[in-house]
Formats: structure tokens, sequence, C-alpha cells
């Protein structure tokens, strides 16, 4: 995001705790609003013009969500527009992580929020992992109504009402990306909305309770915030452990060792043959 959409989204949510609710409500009516503008060029464009009228945003707002939306969404979403933004689509994005924080805001008041994390990424992990998902939910062909439907399929009654809103939302706003970087960026909102950081752990078979508490324990102390782990099962990592967290890398896998002592023999081997 440039500065601008950045500085935006920061007084967007300096502003949204007078418009949080205790249901999914609001959160679903940014959702809306974010889907309707995105489908829309030319929206996206009056919408994120700096230059345009504040009045002009206001007034097309309310004649685009005045029946559709609750009251207070819409007042909320009239002081986003009138906000700069550098694009059009930082305006969708904008709205969709303000959809995403006020859904969190109610997982945090149903004691919720490590649930819809790891719901999350449990579903991202079920995508990853099972070819005909993935490419029915990511078929530009297929139509979002659709894809919703077989989502619905495989979490009606599975999950709570905030997990399973986050995934619909998550399968909509997969337009240009994959869904599993979606459902991730969405965890990670989820997860900062508390404070935490989360820290993807690839292995090649499954921790106990015990290693994945000493783990949990120590990044917490090595990047000095609350931390929680998403554990992959990998086994083509053969043996070892490797942390993504806080846009770092931390590659131990028996795998990468390999890979990195034979490239040591390659160049060892050409540095040979030279002399």
């Amino acid at each position: 995001m440039a500065s601008s959409t950045r500085q935006a989204l920061a007084k967007a949510k300096a502003e949204i705790s007078a418009y949080l609710g205790s249901d999914l409500g609001f959160s679903t009516d940014l959702f809306r609003a974010a889907d309707t503008i995105s489908a829309s060029s030319q929206l996206r464009g009056i919408l994120s013009d700096p230059s345009a009228e504040a009045k002009a945003k206001s007034d097309l707002v309310e004649r685009l969500f005045g029946s559709k939306l609750a009251s207070g969404s819409i007042e909320f979403l009239k002081l986003v527009v009138a906000k700069r933004f550098s694009k059009g689509r930082d305006l969708v994005a904008v709205l969709e992580q303000l959809g995403v924080y006020a859904a969190a805001s109610v997982a945090k008041a149903n004691n919720e929020l490590a649930q819809v994390q790891a719901d999350l990424f449990n579903f991202e992990q079920a995508v990853s992992t099972n070819r005909d998902l993935q490419f029915a939910l990511s078929n530009k062909a297929v139509s979002n109504e659709a894809k919703l439907e077989l989502v619905n399929k495989l979490i009606d009654g599975k999950l709570n009402a905030t997990s399973a809103t986050l995934i619909r939302q998550a399968v909509v706003a997969a337009r240009s990306s994959r869904l599993a970087v979606v459902l991730d960026e969405f965890g990670s909102q989820v997860a900062a909305f508390d404070d935490t950081v989360i820290a993807k752990v690839t292995v090649a078979s499954a921790l106990d309770d015990a290693q994945a508490k000493k783990l949990q324990e120590s990044l917490t102390k090595t990047y000095g915030k609350q931390i929680r782990i998403n554990v992959e099962i990998d086994p083509r990592i053969i043996g070892g452990i490797k942390v993504q967290v806080a846009g770092e890398i931390i590659d131990g896998s028996i795998s990468s060792r390999l890979q990195n002592l034979k490239q040591q023999l390659v160049r060892a081997a050409a540095s040979v043959n030279r002399s």
C-alpha cells in the first residue's frame, strides 16, 4: 500500500470504534460495499479520486447503498471515501481490512479470536492440499455464487459465524490473488487485532503439545510479541523445521540443508574444472 492509503487505513481504524457492534452486520456491510465497488472501475475511480468533492462522493454512497446498508455503515463508508487513496483498488482493500477488523472485534467479544484464526488456517490447508477444491475455488469461469454454494456445503454448521463469514469473504475477495494468500492475510489481520503475530511452522511430522508450546514460547521471547503458531505438515522437508514469522524465514529443514550442500558441491566442482 502507498503512504496515502496506509494513512487512510490508520485514520479509519481510529474512527471505527463508534460503529462496531455485537454482531457481524457492520462487518458484512463493509464487505458488501467492497464487493460492489470492486466490480466497477468507474466507481473505484470516482470514490478514490482525491480531486472529487467530498459531497459528491457522499451523495454517490447514499444513492448506491442507502437502501442496502445500515445507516451507521453508510455514515462510516462516507468517512472512508472522503480520505485519500493512491488508487481505486486500495479503497477496496481498505474496506476489506476494515471488514475483517470489525469481524475480529466480534470474535474477541465472544472469546473466539484464536478459534477464528485456526479456522482460517485449517480451511487454507484444506484448499492447498486438495487439487479439486483448489481448482473449483480458483476457476475464473465459475461464478462466486457457485463457489460460495460449495463453501457453504463444506462449512455450514461446523464453524462459528465469524469464521464462516471471513471464509466466504475470502473466496469472493480472491479476485487476482490465490485464495490461500487471502485467507493467510485475513488470519494475520485477525491475529493483529489481539496484538498477536502468526508464525507458520512447517515440519515433516506433527509436533506434540509440549514441542508446540516450547516453540511458541521461544518465538514469543525472540520477537517480543505474543506468537501464535500454525503448523503445516510437509513430508518433503524430510526433517527439521521451517519457520516463517514477521517477514523472516528461518529454514532449518533437512531438505534445505541438503539443497545447500548440493549447491556447495556444484560450486566446488565448477571451481575444480576451471582450475
